[in-house]
């Protein structure tokens, strides 16, 4: 039977909305809740047992308008898979995607153009001290070579909407890791954001997106499809109408 409720898609800023802009890129539409939640961010600093309670308050608030969540943020969809305990999704939820879902739909589909090359993955600071991508790449694919890296700035200028300043976001240590690669996985919803400004000062780079492949796990039928968006922004760090207005611009596709 089909539903009539939204996708929910729930993220700690608004690099959820690349996820949603992925989705009506492959032709897809659907209704959208979408929660940037920046009450909680950044959430890679906070201890597990915080991070597994916004777990459960995401999968409650999805249960409550929708049967699918989208989990965009890389810190909880990590942590969700980490810990057994924050897995007991809701039982209102038929479906929960992760980032991490995500990740290892891009290995499945790029694994014969990665093998044996150079591949950075470029996270927030909790995504790079984590194990669990690189891991990921080494269990997909044979003679590859992995580095990561924390693009904080680049992170905080794209999610608290600040200009754009090269010297700023693009740090010593990005750019030489940048220089020294082939692939790099963009491992923050937000990074996408950004793509185009990063593919114009990095052109022998292959740029990998992650969430360009949640589209595929997810089924369209099940959906209400009007394309509405609802928005609901938590915390002071951006206000709700500076997020309807880049939302706007964003997904005029």
């Amino acid at each position: 039977m089909s539903d009539t409720r939204p996708l929910f898609i729930a993220d700690s800023c608004i690099g959820g909305l690349s996820v949603l802009r992925s989705i009506r890129t492959a032709g897809n539409h659907c209704d959208v809740e979408f929660l940037a939640d920046y009450a909680i961010n950044p959430l890679g600093v906070k201890p597990d047992e915080a991070i597994a309670e916004v777990a459960k308050t995401w999968l409650e608030h999805a249960a409550q308008q929708s049967e699918t969540l989208v989990i965009g943020c890389n810190t909880l969809s990590i942590r969700f898979h980490q810990f057994p305990e924050t897995q007991q999704s809701h039982p209102d939820l038929r479906q929960v995607v992760s980032m991490v879902n995500c990740f290892e739909a891009m290995i499945a589909a790029e694994a014969d153009a990665m093998k044996g090359k150079r591949v950075l993955i470029i996270g927030t600071s909790f995504t790079a001290s984590q194990p669990l991508y690189p891991d990921l790449l080494r269990i997909g694919i044979p003679e590859i070579e992995i580095a990561t890296i924390a693009a904080t700035e680049l992170e905080r200028s794209v999610a608290r909407f600040h200009p754009w300043l090269e010297e700023e976001v693009i740090t010593p240590g990005l750019r030489q890791a940048l220089q020294d690669t082939d692939f790099a996985v963009l491992a923050c919803t937000c990074f996408p954001m950004a793509e185009r400004q990063l593919k114009a000062l990095f052109p022998t780079v292959e740029f990998l997106d992650p969430r360009a492949y949640c589209s595929s796990l997810l089924d369209f039928d099940t959906f209400s499809s009007n394309r509405k968006l609802d928005l609901t922004v938590t915390g002071e760090v951006v206000s709700t109408s500076s997020v309807s207005e880049f939302a706007e611009k964003y997904l005029s596709i």
